[in-house]
């Protein structure tokens, strides 16, 4: 089976792959290498755990270049591959440690396929944009619990939310080179309004 390493590696190598892609070029790999090829559900598997492990991040095909120029590919023929219309493609994340499978440019040359480049500064507009929403629904979150009973295991919940928040931007940050601008200022806002809110509960 594919490990998480080898995915980023080939992720890495080709800049950026669908799912259906992934499963070709692991098929023909395992053919390669004489083992028996992969499900497409362990594949999905796969790549589920990846990314909310952030080894890798999903993209549209508006952030990347030469989304069309592999068609013709039985590696780029996607089936149902589709969330909210868009279809996805998979590139590295801030997390990836990638491994490049020995055989895999054997199997560039027999799938015929080009390494595409990525947009990564529309890449980390998107994400900014993705972790302001989560920050104001925190906010939002915070307001309710502040108004009501609050019960320790709410401020826990709301420590956990904040936690996740801030360890996403900081990857995001490390991995990319483009700005966020103004979330870091959100972000210490949000520490501080928990804390008061502990603070008001003597805790």
């Amino acid at each position: 089976m594919l490990s998480k390493e080898e995915l980023c590696g080939i992720i890495d190598a080709l800049g950026a792959l669908t799912q259906d892609e992934i499963y070709h070029i692991t098929k023909e790999l395992s053919l390669l290498k004489g083992s028996v090829p992969p499900a497409m559900p362990s594949i999905k598997e796969l790549c589920a755990e990846s990314e909310k492990e952030h080894h890798i991040v999903a993209v549209s095909a508006e952030e990347i270049t030469g989304a069309e120029e592999n068609k013709k590919n039985p590696a780029s023929q996607v089936s149902g591959e589709v969330k909210d219309d868009i279809l996805l493609y998979y590139i590295s994340g801030p997390n990836a440690f990638p491994e490049v499978p020995f055989e895999l440019s054997e199997v560039i040359d027999i799938l015929e396929l080009q390494k595409r480049d990525v947009n990564l500064s529309s890449v980390a507009a998107r994400l900014s944009k993705n972790l302001h929403r989560r920050i104001k629904n925190l906010e939002d979150k915070i307001e309710v619990v502040s108004s009501a009973k609050v019960h320790e295991k709410d401020l826990e919940n709301l420590e956990l939310r904040y936690s996740d928040i801030l360890n996403q931007y900081y990857d995001y940050t490390f991995w990319l080179s483009d700005d966020m601008p103004g979330l870091e200022d959100e972000i210490r806002e949000l520490s501080l309004r928990i804390e008061s809110l502990k603070s008001a509960q003597g805790i």
